[in-house]
């Protein structure tokens, strides 16, 4: 029983909480750069960033691809144009996990619920994982 609840104990001290929304979002909110942090409780590093402009349009860099398309926000969800996506090779600095990175795009890519946190630091996306996005 003991060994258990020092199990429980030890695992919960590594699982950071997913931020709590604070603000709605809009489009003014959202402009600048945006780096991916997290994919649920998943830490991970260069697999996507964001620029959203003010021209309504957002360029990415998904590993070492990039693409640009246009954005709206519609309510609380952020509405990305289809996008085309370059085909590069990667280099193997871009070490993010491919399946992380796989279930942040399908994600990203369907017009998914939306909240900033943190003062408007953090920028949430929820579907079948949780995005948490840092402004960079």
């Amino acid at each position: 029983m003991a060994a258990t609840a020092a199990c429980a104990f030890l695992l919960s001290a590594c699982v950071t909480p997913l931020p709590v929304a604070d603000r709605a979002i809009d489009q003014a909110s959202l402009i600048g750069n945006w780096e991916l942090a997290r994919i649920d409780n998943h830490p991970i590093a260069n697999a996507i960033s964001l620029e959203f402009r003010a021209d309504g349009n957002v360029r990415g860099a998904i590993a070492c691809n990039s693409f640009l398309t246009d954005y709206t926000v519609a309510g609380t969800r952020i509405e990305i144009g289809n996008a085309i996506i370059t085909a590069a090779g990667c280099h193997p600095r871009f070490d993010a996990d491919r399946e992380l990175q796989e279930k942040a795009e399908k994600v990203l890519f369907s017009e998914p619920p939306a909240a900033l946190t943190q003062g408007g630091n953090s920028l949430v996306l929820t579907g079948d994982s949780v995005l948490v996005f840092e402004r960079q």
